[in-house]
């Protein structure tokens, strides 16, 4: 399978990019992983906050490659516990999903255009994360859910 996690915004932490290298090169056994970063939209003021979301979910509805399965990240998503996010992920391996793009809001979240277009909407937290933290959440949950598919002793 093919994962590509579409992020909007650089990752400007050193600390979060390690984060990002080191379960991308953890998840190259099991999944070809890559983070694609988008360029955010400036915001000057937050009643610029819808303006600034349509424009990036313009910039993500270009990007999406073609027939992809697309799971996008909202607060107000599915919860998953770990084994359910394994179950959830074996599922699309399953039903035979060949590339699934994992979507990242930039600063100011995702436009609903994008959420109610994708395919599944996942929440990490119910807590609120940095949108480059939650890179590295998604991809350490990505590696724990491809060792519990696959039986390795990762997951206690």
């Amino acid at each position: 399978m093919k994962i590509t996690v579409l992020c909007v915004g650089r990752t400007r932490e050193g600390f979060i990019q390690a984060g990002i290298e080191k379960y991308v090169r953890f998840l190259r056994p099991y999944a070809a992983v890559t983070v694609r970063e988008l360029r955010e939209e400036r915001v000057d003021d937050l009643k610029d906050a819808p303006r600034v979301r349509q424009r990036e979910a313009e910039k993500i509805a270009d990007a999406l490659p073609a027939g992809c399965q697309t799971v996008a990240l909202d607060e107000r998503g599915r919860e998953f516990t770990s084994h359910e996010f394994a179950v959830f992920l074996n599922d699309a391996l399953e039903k035979g999903v060949r590339e699934m793009v994992f979507i990242i809001g930039g600063s100011m979240g995702l436009d609903p255009s994008v959420t109610d277009k994708a395919h599944s909407t996942l929440a990490l937290s119910r807590w609120t994360l940095t949108h480059e933290m939650a890179r590295v959440v998604l991809l350490e949950q990505l590696y724990r859910a491809f060792t519990i598919i696959k039986g390795k002793t990762y997951h206690y």
